[in-house]
């Protein structure tokens, strides 16, 4: 639909100055957001009852016997030894999940799916034993095996011994205990690039996964992250899209934020009039609400970032494609963004018709008291047409 006439002309602005005001105004919310969502946080972190479910939350994994607590802060336990870790996992384990998921941890249970032995007694299903990670599956049957007996059959109760120590005889040397230890816990600070540590996660892992996977830590996890993160970012994002796309817009008379205002962009509506500030209330609550959603579905991660990011691509690429370059946020208020320096529009189609018969009237009269008079050398002087 051509929305110019005679005395209208609606030019829209170009895909660059809408990308940099949009940039603009992007950057702005960023920063002063982030500001706002680092004070509502660390205001709700401290309220009593939901830093509760944050200390609930960190007793429960001490109390695990997985890490401990030092200076307020959960540290994994360091061990030079591989016998270390076998006694903590295996407490874990046997006396600690097996409480919280009624299932029996027992040694032959360690030998089979923490050191990757054969499951000689046939105890467990097939797609049981698929589920263990590589690390046990390959690396585990290769430092670890069956401890025997005097006849040489193997002892399926007791935990199986390092491959090196020939059944207990030969002490371990270095190389193979420093092995066998990393393949209980490796520190973020010794992983080494083609080591066994980057291509696999090690055994502490592994358990603080399935610790973290019970129900009450998830509760807790969930409760304290949607209250102390999720909650405020939300609060944060509301009142910054408030600010910057519906307030600062109210303030302009043409609805220009920011990043509009510094690049000559400013709003019409669809037939190319002067816009509804009430059209500012859509404009704003639809990506906004989006954004909500998102965060609320997904949670403060990756995800609600890669959707959001999808989202407003998809909104760019449809504003290239469509009629008069009109994004979704457009579409969806009734709304043009128009280059403010080239265009002229009017309140209404009233004033259009009445600023056209103004024109009119001047150009009569002017080519009546002056027959040489033309359109090409008279000067419109109304301030709402300017002539190109």
């Amino acid at each position: 639909m051509d929305l110019n006439n005679r005395v209208k002309k609606i030019v829209s602005a170009s895909l660059f100055s809408r990308t940099f005001g949009a940039i603009i105004d992007l950057v702005i919310t960023i920063f002063i957001g982030a500001g706002i969502y680092l004070a509502i946080s660390s205001i709700a972190s401290n309220v009593s009852w939901i830093k509760a479910y944050k200390d609930d939350y960190t007793q429960t994994i001490v109390n695990s016997g997985l890490m401990k607590l030092e200076k307020g802060e959960l540290e994994e336990y360091k061990y030079d030894n591989y016998e270390d870790y076998q006694t903590m996992f295996y407490d874990f384990y046997h006396n600690y999940y097996s409480q919280e998921t009624n299932k029996t941890y027992d040694k032959y249970w360690f030998n089979v799916f923490i050191y990757g032995q054969d499951d000689a007694l046939n105890k467990y299903e097939q797609n049981e034993l698929n589920s263990r990670p590589n690390i046990v599956k390959i690396y585990g049957p290769a430092f670890f095996t069956y401890k025997l007996d005097e006849s040489s059959a193997p002892l399926y109760e007791e935990f199986a011994l390092p491959k090196e120590s020939n059944n207990g005889v030969n002490e371990l040397s270095e190389t193979a205990k420093k092995q066998l230890r990393d393949y209980f816990y490796v520190a973020d600070e010794d992983v080494k690039e083609g080591s066994v540590a980057a291509k696999e996660k090690y055994i502490y892992y592994y358990a603080l996964s399935d610790l973290t996977s019970l129900t009450k830590l998830q509760n807790d996890y969930n409760h304290y992250a949607f209250f102390a993160s999720t909650f405020p970012l939300v609060i944060a994002i509301f009142v910054t899209f408030m600010i910057f796309y519906f307030l600062i817009p109210l303030c302009f008379k043409n609805g220009e934020t920011i990043g509009k205002k510094v690049m000559h962009t400013c709003l019409v509506n669809k037939l190319g009039y002067q816009y509804s500030r009430l059209q500012l209330i859509p404009r704003f609550l639809f990506p906004t609400f989006l954004i909500i959603a998102v965060i609320f579905i997904t949670g403060f991660s990756i995800w609600s970032l890669l959707i959001t990011s999808v989202a407003f691509l998809a909104s760019y690429i449809f504003a290239i494609f469509s009629k008069n370059n009109r994004a979704f946020h457009d579409i969806f208020a009734g709304t043009l963004v128009v280059d403010a320096r080239e265009s002229t529009w009017f309140k209404n189609a009233e004033e259009e018709e009445k600023t056209q018969r103004e024109i009119d009237e001047y150009v009569e009269s002017v080519r009546s008291s002056d027959i040489n008079a033309s359109n090409d050398n008279i000067i419109y002087t109304n301030p709402h047409f300017r002539d190109k």
